[in-house]
């Protein structure tokens, strides 16, 4: 055996102490795929939640661990809407293998063919593949290829790229030599596509590890600003500079936005407005027909024409900037625009006067108080909350990601909100159907948030649920389930489990709350799997089942 390199030592030890940080929750072979994952899609910002959805590695997974589909930059779930009316799109398609072991073998490249081959040929059904691959891989490529033919009318710009990850050093040139094959297999089903395979060693999951984004960014004026004597600044922005300002490398700096209250709406009436105007160059100046963007900043420095901001948020004109963005995104070149649009820089180091900015900021426009979420106290009190017992809550999006805190401990806001819907309010069915737009809706937001609620429960919903996943994992469960499966029973087996605790679905919040503490055993997993298992394969096992309202009125009747 050779003997291993500085780096390969140095990741192993860093593997295997992150792992251990999670408790039993993660295999290391668990990890690593989270790991590599979250390293190769670093520049998407996605939360811990967004790489778990992607994962699809377990028994016939054709050579493919995670596979992600991205709109326009944006992770595509099966709850996400595709605007079919906007001209000009960009699907990215990304596929990667993770494997802990110290060297790139032949056979990983020779899978990646054989599954593209079946799964990619749109001539193919990959229904009748459900035998030699596993229903997730199945489910994540029909998301892709379904959101492909929506979109294929608008002509799209479409990437397809692969990564190979594994502790190793040296890739041989038996190896690399299968790569074009497969790249001539995907050029020929998907004409002008763009394709690229990296292999991923130690060496470069080492050095994207110690590639940490920096927290400031440089913004260009137009002329000379208005400044305060607390920092804060009024100035003209060039749209050509602006457009820099909120990109990197041609990508949209997602981190930028992660504060804002609300999501980019697509294609709405103001929306189509703000387009327009940029289209029509010879229309007023845009900052005369726009209100513009505001960001704050716990700290802004100009020097000469250059604002530089220490961990910028748009709090306000996330639309004009998303609309900026796909305008520019689409021209040969973005430099030369002089029209300007009006930002205001606000500098505030406090953070719960900063949340009470993003409130204020968006009070004076048409927006669901629903939709102000990370700012709400509710919030404050459950991150805090929280962290007194051992869990993070990602109010901010990647905050403690980025802090580099366990992957199991970190609870997002959806997360929460799914957890709190099967649990709480006995709705299984909600949880498991929208995973990224359960919240979506003031009336049920503020079901599941608000500050009537006693705070423990929060707590008890995620001990529950994390409890039934731990439980659900094949090295922990008598009955072996599919990854596929656990996805569509988990929500139903933890609001069964809550159930027995509890000793009655009636006033199940009430009685959650009076107990000091839940104890949440095999056995009672073991009797809510059996009772739900039951129950899901009467009704058919389906996905349609998982999402619909007949599993779970059976399970309460």
């Amino acid at each position: 055996m050779a003997q291993k390199t500085n780096d390969q030592i140095i990741l192993e030890q860093i593997i295997k102490e992150r792992c251990a940080e999670s408790g039993d929750e993660l295999t290391v072979s668990e990890y690593f795929e989270i790991y590599s994952a979250s390293e190769i899609l670093k520049n998407y910002d996605l939360t811990y939640d967004d790489i778990s959805y992607g994962i699809v590695g377990d028994g016939g997974d054709g050579g493919i661990d995670s596979i992600y589909t991205f709109i326009n930059g944006e992770p595509l779930k099966e709850d996400t809407s595709v605007n079919t009316n906007q001209k000009k799109n960009h699907i990215e398609l990304i596929i990667i293998q993770s494997k802990t072991s110290a060297s790139f073998k032949e056979d990983a490249v020779i899978k990646f063919r054989e599954s593209a081959q079946d799964l990619f040929n749109l001539a193919n059904n990959p229904d009748d593949y459900a035998e030699r691959y596993n229903a997730d891989l199945i489910d994540k490529v029909k998301l892709f290829r379904d959101s492909y033919s929506k979109l294929a009318k608008t002509f799209p710009k479409i990437e397809i790229r692969y990564f190979y990850a594994t502790q190793g050093d040296d890739v041989h040139p038996n190896v690399s030599g299968k790569v074009p094959k497969l790249q001539e297999d995907i050029v020929k089903m998907f004409g002008g596509a763009e394709f690229s395979f990296e292999f991923i060693g130690a060496s470069e999951l080492l050095e994207m590890t110690r590639n940490v984004p920096s927290t400031s960014r440089v913004l260009e004026v137009a002329e000379s600003p208005i400044g305060t004597t607390a920092g804060s600044y009024l100035c003209l922005v060039s749209l050509s500079k602006y457009y820099e300002f909120i990109s990197d490398s041609g990508s949209l700096a997602r981190s930028i936005f992660e504060s804002n209250v609300r999501d980019y709406q697509g294609s709405v009436v103001v929306n189509t407005g703000i387009r327009k105007t940029l289209e029509n160059k010879d229309s007023e100046n845009f900052w005369y027909l726009n209100n513009g963007v505001t960001i704050i900043t716990p700290k802004a420095v100009m020097a000469g024409k250059q604002l530089t901001i220490e961990d910028p948020q748009i709090v306000n004109g996330l639309q004009t900037s998303h609309e900026i963005y796909q305008y520019f995104s689409q021209l040969e070149s973005h430099e030369g625009d002089e029209r300007a649009v009006l930002v205001r820089v606000i500098c505030e180091e406090d953070e719960e006067a900063r949340d009470r900015i993003i409130r204020a900021t968006n009070s004076q426009t048409s927006i669901p108080p629903a939709s102000l979420r990370s700012s709400d106290d509710i919030h404050r009190n459950i991150e805090d909350f929280l962290k007194s017992n051992g869990y993070y809550y990602d109010r901010k999006k990647n905050f403690y990601k980025n802090q580099g805190m366990p992957v199991s401990k970190i609870i997002s806001i959806s997360y929460m909100a799914q957890a709190m819907m099967a649990i709480m309010m006995l709705k299984p069915d909600s949880a498991r159907a929208r995973p990224s737009t359960l919240i979506n809706s003031d009336v049920e937001y503020k079901k599941i948030f608000s500050l009537d609620k006693p705070i423990d429960i929060y707590l008890k919903a995620i001990q529950i649920l994390k409890a039934t996943e731990t439980y659900l994992k094949p090295e922990n469960c008598e009955t072996q389930l599919e990854r596929k499966t656990i996805t569509n029973i988990k929500f139903y087996v933890a609001m069964i489990a809550s159930i027995k605790i509890a000793g009655s679905s009636q006033e199940i919040e009430k009685k959650l709350s009076e107990l000091p503490n839940v104890e949440v055993s095999n056995e009672i997993l073991s009797d809510s799997l059996q009772v739900v298992l039951e129950k899901f394969n009467e009704l058919g096992a389906t996905d349609q089942v998982a999402k619909g309202s007949a599993l779970v009125a059976k399970l309460l009747s």
